[in-house]
């Protein structure tokens, strides 16, 4: 049986997160699955525009680190969010704005959602995702995690509260941790100075990695 207090913290934190600072961000792609829709977000701006629908798949534990591993050799973003918390969707747009403009580069982006903790793993929880991640224009993969909280929240250091987003290096080593709204205009620097590294030999994403 899972323990519900990271869960209270979560929806705590979804409301009252809504003073923290805003981002701008972008899109990429990984490994998921499922089909497709045609919305976005114009770089730099909220505005809706086109773009591939994200790939969506639920995942436990052992999957998320295997599609993190599939990107060893490449720095990795990886956002922890859930439709219903507000500053998560509010910073979408801005994601998926910072990672079309990686596009170009050997950085990956990763989704996680944290939705399945309260409304479960069925196909409206899948929809409600696909739903709020079109909506902001982001194209790359997320993973819906339906497995317990523990292993969630201890593998990747996570604070209990949402958003949060880390960006990893091509060896698997967070470099910078965003706790709260991400800080675009940081966000972008150090993916751009990890770009900049190019892939040198890497270690597969691990337990011990936190990838």
């Amino acid at each position: 049986m899972r323990d519900p207090r990271p869960i209270v913290l979560l929806l705590a934190t979804a409301v009252l997160l809504p003073a923290c600072g805003r981002s701008s961000s972008g899109t990429e792609a990984g490994a998921g699955a499922e089909a497709a829709v045609t919305q976005g977000a114009a770089p730099g701006s909220g505005a809706p525009a086109p773009a591939t629908a994200a790939p969506v798949a639920f995942a436990d534990m052992g999957r998320v680190r295997a599609d993190l591993a599939a990107l060893k050799g490449r720095p990795v973003f990886v956002n922890f969010w859930a439709t219903w918390c507000g500053p998560c969707v509010e910073e979408l747009p801005d994601l998926a704005a910072v990672a079309r403009e990686s596009a170009g580069t050997n950085v990956a982006f990763l989704g996680i959602s944290l939705d399945a903790w309260v409304t479960g793993d069925g196909a409206e929880t899948g929809e409600k995702v696909r739903k709020a991640l079109a909506a902001a224009g982001v194209s790359y993969p997320n993973l819906v995690y339906t497995g317990d909280q523990d292993p969630l929240l201890e593998g990747f250091r996570l604070s209990g509260a949402i958003p949060y987003s880390i960006l990893y290096d091509s060896n698997g080593r967070d470099v910078k941790r965003f706790e709260a709204q991400v800080e675009i205009e940081a966000l972008r620097r150090a993916i751009a100075a990890e770009s900049r590294k190019g892939t040198n030999a890497p270690r597969p994403p691990g337990p011990a990695s936190s990838r």
